[in-house]
């Protein structure tokens, strides 16, 4: 019986000597591991200003053997921030002992002025103890107050502080020599160095009464460098100018603020002549192209028999009202008519030019409600494969007359 007693007591020992060091894991304290974590802020020379990029490298060192870890950066109440590079290790010799280290680069966006606090980055990591046994431990960086300073008075939403900006302008053909009829493309590609993509400016909508536009969904793209974001973003317009007079779109500038010189600039978009080539041939029979032969016999003898009756009865000071009315009234009847020849050959696209010109001249529209009218003939247009273009055009110039009709 004692034998057995001792025995058992034998197997106590053992198992409380096991259950030793498991005690301790949990009680070892974090000053048991060589461990550093630090947030390094680029030097500079000037006080960073709200929205501006700043540079910052987050960096860890250790002398212990890691084998799992995680490097946490929350978000923050007055910062934004974009990781720029994917996490270096490495291995240095520090005061003879060697050191692994982490390295982070980080770019940081200041949402407001002020004396900011970043708040401490956390370095999740999973240790081999003294003991050799796994031990998971947080290491934190100190918090970093930064200066930031305001944005110069009257800095609205397009406020837009970069390292390095650029715009390149091209366009599918020679938009000044247009064949009667033809979209051309226009593609601007704007980047900058030191902003994420979502601050970039937004498309501008180059629009002008005399010129149809299409502007499909811009591209935004993002490059990651150690010196910041490279951001990019496409624009994209479909032009066809509604009337064959040449015209001209006019400078875009897109001002901005240049963190290398500390000053506000500006670069543009340039202007540019846009129309057909065939403008230049047009000669003055054209008035006539709407009407048949027998049409042109009937108008002109009717112009004739107007002007000879206005001059018999008021004699050589004949008055030049009636004339003129009947001067307008011959034109718009030569649009309309012009209007259906389009119609019978399927030139939606004269088509739609021509009733932009008729709503301009013969009614009191303004260019919002000429633009819902002509909205299905934009939509045919830009098609490519006109859908239902005899439809649309008839509806467009029975609704047309209509409205002349009340304006005349």
């Amino acid at each position: 019986m004692v034998r057995w007693f001792q025995v058992a007591c034998c197997f106590v020992v053992f198992f409380l000597t096991l259950a030793g060091p498991l005690g301790a894991q949990e009680r070892t304290p974090d000053t048991e591991f060589d461990v550093r974590l630090e947030l390094e802020l680029d030097p500079r020379d000037t006080v960073p200003i709200e929205g501006e990029m700043v540079l910052a490298t987050v960096r860890g060192y250790y002398r212990e053997t890691i084998t799992n870890e995680e490097l946490k950066l929350r978000r923050m109440a007055d910062f934004d921030w974009i990781q720029l590079k994917p996490d270096q290790w490495s291995e240095k010799r520090i005061g003879g002992l060697p050191t692994v280290i982490l390295e982070r680069r980080i770019a940081l966006y200041a949402k407001r002025p002020g004396s900011l606090t970043l708040l401490p980055i956390a370095h999740e990591l999973e240790l081999m103890n003294r003991a050799q046994q796994r031990q998971i431990m947080l290491v934190r960086s100190e918090p970093v107050t930064l200066e930031i300073a305001a944005k110069p008075a009257g800095a609205g939403d397009d406020w837009l502080p970069v390292k390095a900006i650029e715009i390149s302008d091209t366009w599918a053909g020679n938009p000044a020599l247009l064949v009667d009829g033809e979209n051309i493309e226009r593609r601007v590609v704007f980047r900058a160095l030191g902003v994420p993509p979502e601050l970039l400016p937004q498309q501008p909508p180059m629009r002008e009464p005399w010129l149809i536009t299409f502007i499909p969904p811009e591209e935004r793209s993002l490059q990651l460098t150690s010196e910041g974001p490279v951001s990019t973003v496409v624009w994209v317009w479909y032009m066809r100018p509604i009337t064959g007079e040449p015209g001209v779109i006019p400078q875009i500038p897109i001002p901005y603020f240049d963190t290398t010189d500390r000053q506000v600039k500006s670069i543009s978009i340039p202007s540019s002549p846009i129309g057909y080539a065939s403008f230049a041939n047009n000669d003055s029979s054209g008035w006539q192209a709407g009407f048949k032969p027998g049409a042109k016999i009937a108008v002109g003898f009717a112009a004739g028999l107007v002007i000879a009756v206005s001059a018999g009865l008021f004699g050589r000071r004949y008055s030049y009202g009636p004339i003129q009315r009947m001067g307008h009234w011959i034109e718009r009847q030569r649009r309309f008519a012009e209007l259906r020849r389009l119609e019978r050959e399927g030139n939606i696209a004269t088509f739609r030019g021509r009733m932009s010109e008729l709503l301009t001249s013969e009614t009191t529209l303004d260019e919002a409600e000429r633009l819902e009218l002509t909205s299905a003939l934009d939509a045919e247009v830009f098609a490519g494969k006109p859908i239902d273009a005899g439809n649309t055009m008839s509806a467009a110039r029975r609704a047309a007359k209509k409205l002349t009709w009340i304006n005349k």
